[in-house]
């Protein structure tokens, strides 16, 4: 005997009792140690753990864990270990708050030793929360034995790594100007740059610099720039020698732009003369500022005159750029190669030096309102205006980022592009467009990588150098660095300040110290496809058989952070990429498509989603958009969207529990194990043995939509389409099974119906199996309490096979018919609706018009459903009727553009054809030809419209390929059965009320009007109503109402009626 479950779906109790059978049947341990012929590679992104889960954590997790289990459900071994990133900037930044520290100089004096604890203790400080939240939304993943980046292991594997890279002279060290940020006291990477950009507006400035030599003559260049901040700093100023260049006079002086550019600042400008760029190469200005004017009278090196450059435009500005070598990666190249001399005024902290006096100790981008004030003061400033640009910031402060002049370590990335891009080609990217959009495009503009930090908390660079002979080695594992290094300890630990006190003797007698840098921690994660396995000092075997990956899923922004690094590591080191197929999760946003901020307000927190709306509803909520689009998220969309669809399964699985309460399931295993054997002979048994349980049309048919529904579920997830695999399940559940099956079955619900139980356990076992991946909880509820030891014999529906269509009990033809019956029904009732007949009230006659064949196939094939569904007493087929009147007018907006001049005869033609022979016309050779003074002109269906109506007193109603015609007018017999069944349904409503069982019976009586009982009184009518209300006695009459037990009074229509009924 089959146990009821809940009748309302409860997403608390659900979550609660399976969560516990997991851990207490040890199913997660069962299979992720799962061994098969099969593996399927995936590789965790690793998170930081020093701040706590949000809802946007949920949506690349729940696509991660969909897919595993999913190819886990098909055989496969899917090895998932957990991992955590452990380094970096979102470390240090948090733990520099904690303890008050606002610059690296503080760090400095409360001590390397003591910080680089705190940020050991900090990143695990929420571990405890981000297991609870990957438990709770059901992400199956091993997080007892995870990779960390900051384990021993794992940082010799990349010290391997970076040796590796060194020998192939890859990895070096060059003075260049790179992302800084003056808080964190480091450079960045292009990729990390890439995270942090924010609109600004702010003020930029039109200087002239005074041209020398000119004697009496005031001549300028005028030269445009965001950053004043750079001026103090100016050697030089650039110009395209290939672009035109104007002399302008303008009130007694003369300025000296970009031809192009005139228009835009001078509207009514004389021009003297034009020269091309080349000409005006090696002209000298004045500085706008005093402070480097005595430097360069001393010293060879040149400044202050104008050189060439390419990449000047005429695109804004005034097409010249004045050039702060240790400002702008362009400046910096550029002057190197005119040999312009070179200045640093500003600090590690961003602020000026004390060789600007006026603004020493000031932070440079503070110091711009001063700098254009002493602009304006001393004539140089020619324009002040606001600017709106894209800026970066620092990814993890949100400080301003100054382009600055430094000695770092690169990977030399840039000679890779060409294969970069190659190896790309080889990866499935979701959604497609990334692999030649943003990533692509990314990767062809890959910059060297900027990858040592001047900070604390980091793997540490393996690199030691010689302060005598400047000799430098490279460590590539513990046991070198034991080996060459000097009182090493035999407990050690890789991280500074320890492994600064490590020293190497050096060739030439003296002692080699570490250069003090960490690396980029984007590095560390991008090591983590062999870093993971502690490769190549172990587990070798183990990390050839699943490089590259066959699965990664991230954010879309991820394509500037893990995706490219992963990348990088995979072609630099290994010749390959690191990963097969890639899904990116688009950005989060509210029910408005705003993005989700604090400062909005609009923040959901998880735990608090997974309390409203349960875990399963949120998961199904990120896979109800397309992976890569922004994912809008509110409670009203979960109770929209995906809550409705977990509710209507519930009540589809409540309802099939409850018809096949009394038989026996078990007897329906054997038939389901053949069902779903991988062998055909197995297979082709089943299939017979189900079709000699007694299926009837609407049994074959739920079954064949179970199994294309399967198919096409998972050709979109394949494709990674869960929006549409999910789409195609709650279709299925929703319309199919629910909405059309069950209520053609209920007749047969109850009466242990083998057919009818074994129908409804295959296609809700189909759904639960489908629904397993996206949620979790509800599909293995419905397995416990239906379908274990029936439909399957694993010990949880996560263990169970994926769903195989059985093809000999497919039938799309059934499938097509039964749509078309579908439609008709619709169209049937969409008349009902627009003449108030509610759908127990009978019709007497429906004509199906339509010249396709098939749409009469159906009619014929499932006329017993049709009559049913619609209420309809016959039905007949026909290919015309006459009684369908076809008007014609003139679609005056598409003649005209189509027949000009001869529109007006056009029309006037096509009045004086009948309407049924131009839509003959049309409808089956596309156009009506008309001749017109001798030409023969096309009518094509756009160029008319048809208004089609029935004649009284039918109703008409078109669909796609087909027509329906009722005729509604009832007589006594059609409202009187009408009448009845709007009783049965009160009746059954009150014994609902009552709390009777369907197996109560009861005694019953109706009393109305004499009129009304005469109608009702036939044997045939009282029998009907006995045998739907499960009354043993029924009576109709006008008399007294006696004593009953439950008692309602219902006015129908016309009358009124008292019901009284008595359990027996």
């Amino acid at each position: 005997m089959t146990q009821l479950p809940d009748k309302e779906y409860d997403f608390k109790r659900i979550e609660s009792k399976l969560s516990e059978f997991w851990k207490s049947a040890g199913i997660k341990e069962k299979i992720l140690s799962s061994k098969r012929r099969k593996t399927f590679s995936f590789l965790e992104g690793p998170p930081t753990a020093n701040a706590p889960p949000g809802l946007h954590h949920v949506e690349a997790r729940v696509f991660k864990d969909l897919f595993c289990r999913y190819k886990y459900m098909n055989g496969y071994a899917v090895p998932r270990k957990g991992g955590w990133d452990c380094h970096g900037l979102p470390v240090e930044v948090q733990v520099e708050k904690q303890l008050g520290l606002n610059s690296k100089k503080e760090v400095l004096a409360y001590g390397i030793d003591k910080f680089t604890g705190n940020c050991r203790s900090d990143v695990f400080r929420f571990i405890g929360r981000w297991n609870e939240f990957t438990e709770k939304i059901a992400y199956m993943i091993d997080l007892e034995h995870p990779y960390r980046t900051l384990d021993n292991d794992y940082i010799e594997s990349e010290w391997w790594s970076l040796k590796e890279l060194y020998n192939k002279g890859l990895l070096f060290v060059d003075y260049k100007v790179v992302p800084y940020c003056p808080r964190c006291g480091t450079p960045l990477s292009s990729h990390e740059v890439a995270l942090g950009y924010e609109d600004v507006t702010e003020d930029t400035v039109t200087c002239r610099f005074r041209v020398k030599g000119t004697g009496n003559e005031k001549q300028y260049f005028l030269v445009w720039t965001t950053t004043p901040w750079t001026l103090p700093s100016n050697l030089a100023l650039a110009v395209n020698p290939d672009i035109e260049y104007s002399f302008v006079e303008h009130e007694f002086s003369k300025y000296i732009i970009a031809k192009a550019l005139v228009p835009k600042y001078f509207p009514n400008a004389k021009i003297t003369r034009t020269v091309l760029g080349k000409e005006l190469l090696g002209m000298e200005y004045e500085p706008l500022f005093p402070y480097y004017i005595e430097k360069f009278k001393k010293c060879n090196e040149k400044a202050f005159i104008v050189i060439a450059a390419d990449y000047v435009s005429t695109e804004d500005g005034t097409g010249i750029v004045h050039q702060a070598p240790a400002f702008g990666e362009d400046d910096f190249d550029t002057c190197r190669r005119a040999g312009i001399g070179f200045v640093k005024p500003v600090d590690e902290e961003g602020k000026f030096t004390s060789e600007i006096p006026d603004f020493a100790g000031m932070f440079v981008k503070d110091a711009d309102k001063k700098i254009i004030s002493m602009l304006e003061n001393n004539g140089s400033l020619f324009r002040i205006e606001k600017y709106t640009h894209s800026y970066p910031f620092c990814w993890r402060c949100h400080t301003p980022l100054l382009y600055y002049a430094r000695h770092s370590w690169f990977i030399r990335v840039s000679k890779f592009r060409e294969k970069l891009l190659e190896e790309n080609k080889k990866i499935s990217w979701y959604p497609e467009h990334i692999k030649e959009g943003r990533f692509g495009n990314w990767l062809e503009g890959a910059k060297d990588w900027a990858l040592s930090r001047s900070k604390f908390w980091g793997t540490p660079l393996p690199i030691w150098k010689c302060p005598n002979c400047k000799k430098e080695i490279v460590i590539g594992s513990i046991a070198e660095l034991r080996k060459k290094g000097i009182k090493v300890p035999r407990k050690i630990d890789l991280h500074k300040p320890h492994i600064d006190e490590i020293k190497i003797r050096c060739e030439c007698g003296s002692e080699m110290s570490r250069v003090p840098d960490v690396i980029d921690c984007w590095y560390d994660s991008g090591s983590a496809s062999f870093a993971q396995f502690h490769y190549p000092f172990e587990n070798v075997a183990k990390f050839k058989k699943r490089f590259p990956y066959d699965f990664i899923a991230e954010a879309t922004d991820q394509t500037r952070g893990w995706f490219y690094t992963l990348h990088v590591l995979g072609v630099l080191l290994f010749n390959s990429p690191a990963y097969r197929s890639a899904v990116c999760a688009g950005l989060l946003v509210d029910e408005n498509g705003e993005k989700m901020s604090k400062s909005k307000g609009n923040i959901i927190e998880p735990g608090e989603a997974f309390e409203k709306v349960g875990v399963d509803a949120v998961r199904l909520q990120m896979c109800y958009t397309a992976p890569g689009l922004p994912k809008r998220f509110s409670y009203n969309l979960v109770r929209e969207n995906t809550l409705p669809f977990l509710k209507t399964l519930w009540n589809t699985y409540y309802f099939t529990a409850e018809c096949i309460s009394g038989t026996e399931t078990k007897e329906f295993a054997g038939i389901f194990e053949k069902l779903f054997s991988k062998r055909a002979s197995e297979r082709k048994e089943g299939a017979k043995e189900a079709k000699a349980l007694g299926l009837t049309t609407e049994d074959a048919w739920i079954i064949s939509r179970a199994n294309t529904a399967s198919e096409d579920f998972t050709k979109a997830l394949e494709h990674h389409d869960y929006n549409i695999s999910l789409k195609v399940l709650m279709d299925f559940v929703g319309e199919d099974f629910s909405r059309w099956y069950i209520k053609i079955i209920r007749a047969r619900a109850g009466k242990k119906d083998r057919a009818a139980a074994f129908s409804m356990l295959y296609s809700l076992d189909r759904a639960a199996r489908l629904l397993a991946p996206l949620a979790p909880y509800i599909s293995e509820a419905i397995y416990q309490g239906l379908l274990r030891n029936v439909t399957s014999k694993e010990e949880s529906i996560h263990e169970a096979g994926w769903p195989i269509p059985a093809k000999e009990l497919t039938n799309r033809k059934l499938e097509e018919m039964m749509a078309n019956a579908r439609r008709i029904v619709t169209a049937i009732l969409s008349l009902r609706n627009k003449k108030n007949i509610g759908v127990r009230w009978p019709i007497r006659k429906a004509i199906v018009v339509s010249t396709d064949s098939k749409v009469k196939k159906s009619v014929l094939s499932l006329l017993g459903i049709i009559q049913k569904q619609a209420n309809i007493k016959e039905i007949e087929s026909a290919s015309r009727s006459k009684l369908i009147k076809s008007t014609m007018k003139p679609e005056y907006s598409k003649l005209g553009p189509s027949f000009a001049q001869k529109t007006p005869k056009v029309i006037a033609a096509l009045s004086k054809e009948k309407p049924h022979v131009v839509l003959s016309h049309i409808e089956k050779e596309g156009e009506f030809r008309i001749n017109i003074d001798g030409e023969e002109l096309s009518i094509k269906p756009e160029h008319i419209i048809v208004e089609r109506s029935a004649e009284a007193p039918y109703l008409l109603a078109d669909e796609q390929n087909l027509s329906v015609l009722i005729e509604p007018t009832m007589d006594d017999e059609l409202l009187a059965e009408g009448y009845m069944r709007e009783l049965t349904r009160r009746v059954q409503e009150l014994r609902k009320k009552s709390g009777m069982k369907k197996s109560d019976r009861i005694k019953l009586l109706i009393s109305s009007q004499e009129k009304a009982v005469a109608m009702l009184s036939t044997e045939e009518l009282l029998e009907k109503l006995r045998h739907a209300t499960g009354a043993s006695e029924a009576e109709v009459s006008a008399g007294e109402h006696g004593n009953f037990e439950f008692t309602a009074s219902e006015r129908i229509r016309d009358y009124e009626f008292f019901i009284g009924i008595s359990r027996e």
